[in-house]
């Protein structure tokens, strides 16, 4: 019995010292945040709370809280560097797709950042806020001389030309680009210029019930024409092969670092703010309306051949519209539920901003909150928010004027 009971007590002996082995191995890997085979551990800052962010500020990216050293390599896939605000880009400015509003932000942004702008060299083009519209061809002697810089703005309204625009501008553009539904799109610009059908009960239907008015060129600005704006080629815009169209669609959308939906305007700001490191004060925006419709026509309803015909005579507008509109919303999905909260956040105080402008609109400052820095305004701010387009360009080339008379005062003898 006695070797029996000598066995029984060595096996219990092993068996206690294995499992003593396997708890202080699962010891260390709580305690370290190790990864073994199949086990997922979460970033070291992942239950990691403060209640008040505002004092991270300046150190967080784009919402998320601060990575320690250890976990830089965890988070790199998920979450954008973001180093210094972008200070060099092109925005494709669409007719009738809320490209007015987006024009003055942006020029606000350029004038307070000194940028370069391309400002048409001619005065017809500076007066209706053109530039390489509509015909794409764009030189330097298209922009108004920047003595010693190269440029770092364009703003105007153009047709995308990327080999062109890429020898205009510095090295290193981004570019920003902007899609309305097209339906929407049709209704306001038809409205806009369009002088024809106007007394009819029905304009837009009556237009295109009409023959002769569909697909006579691969483009105008009632079919195809946001596609043709922000650079599809016109010699393909008649193309019968989906497969090419959609090929091209995505060629033309990697052109973009961020392309704007209209009809989440204000949501896609908040995305333009976090993927070019800006501030919440530099996407503030007037509340005021530049070009609403205003009578029931525009309104009207359409019948379902009408509609038919539009998406037929259209239909470059309509796949690029989807193929934007779903990578849009992906791109927002990759930010996570925080971006939701910045939205919310930024309409609050944009809100607020507006209020304050149209009753006192003297100084006041806003304090530092979680998506943003403090910062103050003024009336000066308050009566700039109601500029329009053009008062807004002349700002930003007065940035320019300034500097090449620096220049002419050091260098008498530069050539423009």
């Amino acid at each position: 019995m006695e070797p029996r009971l000598y066995v029984m007590a060595r096996e219990f002996s092993t068996l206690a010292l294995c499992l003593s082995c396997l708890t202080i191995y699962l010891s260390t890997i709580l305690l370290w945040g190790s990864e073994g085979p199949g086990i997922a551990t979460k970033p070291a800052f992942a239950n990691f709370h403060v209640d008040n962010r505002s004092e991270f500020i300046g150190v967080t990216q784009a919402g998320h809280l601060p990575a320690t050293q250890s976990d830089v390599n965890l988070v790199t896939t998920r979450v954008a560097k973001c180093d210094r605000p972008v200070t060099n880009f092109v925005f494709m400015k669409v007719h009738k797709t809320a490209s007015g509003s987006t024009f003055m932000v942006l020029a606000r942004f350029g004038r307070n950042h000194n940028m370069t702008i391309c400002f048409p060299a001619r005065r017809e083009k500076a007066r209706h806020i053109q530039l390489s519209y509509p015909s794409g061809k764009l030189t330097k002697k298209d922009c108004r001389p920047a003595l010693g810089r190269n440029y770092t703005l364009i703003i105007h309204h153009s047709v995308m030309n990327k080999p062109a625009m890429d020898r205009v501008m510095a090295p290193g553009t981004k570019y920003i680009g902007i899609f309305r539904e097209p339906l929407k799109h049709f209704r306001s610009i038809f409205f806009w210029k369009r002088k024809k059908f106007r007394h009819s009960k029905n304009p837009l239907g009556a237009f295109l019930d009409a023959s002769g008015n569909q697909k006579k060129r691969p483009y105008s600005k009632h079919h195809n024409f946001q596609a043709y704006t922000m650079g599809f080629p016109s010699n393909l815009l008649k193309s019968k092969n989906s497969s090419q169209i959609y090929d091209t669609i995505r060629t033309v959308a990697g052109w973009y670092s961020v392309v704007l939906i209209t009809e989440y305007w204000e949501e896609s700001m908040v995305l333009l703010r976090r993927k070019f490191c800006w501030t919440m004060f530099d996407i503030l925006h007037t509340t005021n309306k530049l070009h609403a419709l205003h009578t029931s026509k525009e309104h009207a309803t359409l019948t379902d051949k009408q509609l038919q015909t539009h998406r037929r005579i259209s239909n470059v507008d309509y796949m690029m519209y989807d193929y934007l509109n779903k990578t849009f919303w992906q791109r927002v999905t990759e930010e996570g539920p925080a971006f939701w909260e910045e939205v919310t956040y930024y309409k609050t105080l944009n809100h607020q901003v507006n209020q304050h402008c149209k009753s006192a609109g003297g100084k006041r400052v806003f304090p530092a909150g979680k998506w943003s820095k403090e910062f103050a305004i003024d009336s000066t701010f308050c009566k700039e928010l109601k500029w329009r387009e053009g008062q807004w360009a002349n700002a930003c080339w007065n940035v320019v004027a300034r500097r090449n008379e620096k220049t002419r005062m050091k260098k008498p003898n530069v050539i423009e």
